[in-house]
């Protein structure tokens, strides 16, 4: 590998570690009193797919689990579910994308969806079975997964765009 794609390999990283960071500061600080119908927006789920899909499932994995980890590490109430659930939709995603979808705008918009999905339907049962949580709450993960999907146009064109810095 020449130095310059070295250099460009650290850039796309840091850019994709940057991605995330921010919606992480836009999701906690902005977003974290809001609720639009009952129910709070999730983007990281999505973000961590839509990255995934464009790096491949060895990579994707990696970077779930260790935006999972830095997720659990910030005292997050669903931190350690996300540990498992964005590595599989990093391996899932990066999987999918390698071996059946081509990397556009529907097919990253139904795996964002099928991400959003599994991440709250594994802590919608967790809340079940140990906090004694409702059935209406499942309610509410299902439109947290219909209005997050609203941010996903501009989240692929981020990653689609720090992808190429990467070649």
């Amino acid at each position: 590998m020449h130095a310059s794609q070295v250099y460009r390999k650290y850039l796309m990283w840091g850019l994709y570690a940057l991605l995330f960071l921010l919606v992480l500061l836009v999701q906690d600080v902005t977003l974290a009193r809001q609720r639009f119908f009952g129910a709070k927006l999730n983007l990281l789920p999505m973000t961590v797919a839509l990255i995934a899909m464009h790096l491949g499932h060895e990579v994707g994995g990696l970077f779930g689990l260790l935006a999972g980890v830095f997720w659990c590490l910030t005292g997050a109430s669903d931190g350690s579910a996300a540990i498992f659930t964005w590595t599989v939709t990093g391996i899932a995603a990066g999987f999918v994308c390698d071996a059946v979808l081509v990397r556009r705008f529907l097919p990253a918009l139904g795996l964002s969806a099928l991400a959003l999905l599994f991440h709250e339907g594994v802590v919608f049962f967790l809340n079940l079975l140990l906090a004694e949580a409702s059935f209406p709450m499942g309610l509410w993960a299902l439109v947290t997964v219909g209005l997050s999907l609203l941010a996903c146009p501009v989240l692929y064109l981020l990653c689609r765009a720090i992808g190429k810095v990467g070649g």
